[in-house]
């Protein structure tokens, strides 16, 4: 197999952007230094080309050179690959009255292609994966009990542990728990679970980024930090003994907790590697207003890289052709990146 790096990407809700992000990041890529391949139906790809006629007739856009495929031994260099990975796909229709749609046949597609990338990774005949936005009500309707990207690929891949990083102008957040109701976060959170996050971070940067210990800063779960106990006592009797574990470790650097309000506000986040929040909104609401649109999630601790845009399906906008895909093109080349340094380790 050729050594020029070969990503797949999952395409994403049908009835939302990730089909227009993706096409519109992969006009953007330098083939010559990659190898896209494409998890989706030939019907949905061409019908977009067919309904944006106007936006790839300018010179800026030109219509990419696509390469339709139905098995992964059809891949070539020098192309978009498309490969059709489930026969079911070809009797599909596309229809734009379906855009913003909830239903369980785009959920049952968008994880199909997503399964198709985690073959791929997992049978070594491509590097990495990028995940275009999927609808937790469709993949549900479609019979899927996961609540979203992050944990699913953990249970396929048979990973015991894995960790949400956000990263985009400076900022890295990772996340203690994901996709969980706020009156279940504490239930989540113990010291295995904190000791096991921060190892997988460490792991990630001794990969990627091996001249460096990753200074990590921890974030309390109550407000204040639990102002000495007043407000909860999670942060001594879970964060405390967590630090102390950790305080003679060559290999970590471990600061707080701290408040999370006046972390973010005070911009101390810029002062390290990574930031470990409680809890989804704990981080990513700070991160957001910090760098949507710009920012890349990773999923550390899989057996290959994976990455997506920071933003949702926004059904509001579909079939519309408005969409950015700076964030997507993002992921992409986040992807490109870590498997560059990861070939390439004395340049990181």
């Amino acid at each position: 197999m050729s050594t020029k790096p070969r990503l797949v990407v999952s395409i994403g809700d049908p009835n939302g952007i990730g089909p227009e992000v993706s096409l519109k990041t992969l006009l953007n890529i330098d083939l010559s230094q990659s190898t896209p391949i494409v998890a989706a139906p030939h019907h949905l790809v061409q019908r977009l080309i067919k309904d944006q006629k106007s936006y790839f007739s300018t010179s800026s856009n030109p219509l990419p050179t696509l390469h339709y495929i139905t098995d992964e031994n059809e891949i070539v260099e020098g192309a978009i690959n498309v490969l059709e990975s489930f026969d079911s796909w070809s009797d599909l229709e596309f229809s734009s009255s379906n855009y913003g749609q909830h239903n369980s046949l785009a959920g049952m597609l968008s994880m199909q292609s997503v399964d198709t990338g985690i073959k791929l990774c997992l049978n070594k005949q491509a590097q990495a994966l990028v995940t275009a936005p999927i609808s937790k009500e469709s993949i549900h309707l479609a019979g899927y009990s996961v609540p979203g990207h992050t944990e699913y690929l953990m249970e396929q891949t048979g990973m015991d542990d894995v960790v949400m990083m956000l990263s985009g102008k400076g900022l890295n957040v990772c996340l203690l728990t994901t996709h969980v109701p706020l009156k279940s976060v504490v239930e989540h959170i113990n010291q295995t679970t904190i000791q096991s996050k921060i190892r997988i971070i460490c792991s990630h940067y001794n990969t990627y980024y091996p001249d460096r210990i990753p200074k990590i800063a921890l974030l309390g779960i109550n407000p204040h930090a639990g102002d000495g106990g007043v407000l909860g006592t999670e942060e001594q009797e879970i964060m405390a003994p967590v630090m102390r574990f950790f305080q003679d470790d060559p290999t970590v650097e471990l600061t707080g907790p701290f408040p999370a309000d006046a972390f973010f506000g005070r911009k101390q986040f810029l002062q390290v590697d990574v930031v470990l929040a409680a809890h989804h909104d704990q981080g990513l609401a700070p991160f957001k207003l910090w760098s949507m649109g710009k920012g890349v999630n990773c999923t550390l601790g899989l057996p290959f890289i994976r990455t997506s845009p920071d933003h949702g399906t926004a059904f509001d906008i579909a079939g519309k052709w408005i969409a950015e895909h700076d964030s997507m093109l993002e992921a992409y080349n986040v992807a490109l990146a870590y498997l560059t340094r990861a070939t390439k380790p004395s340049q990181a």
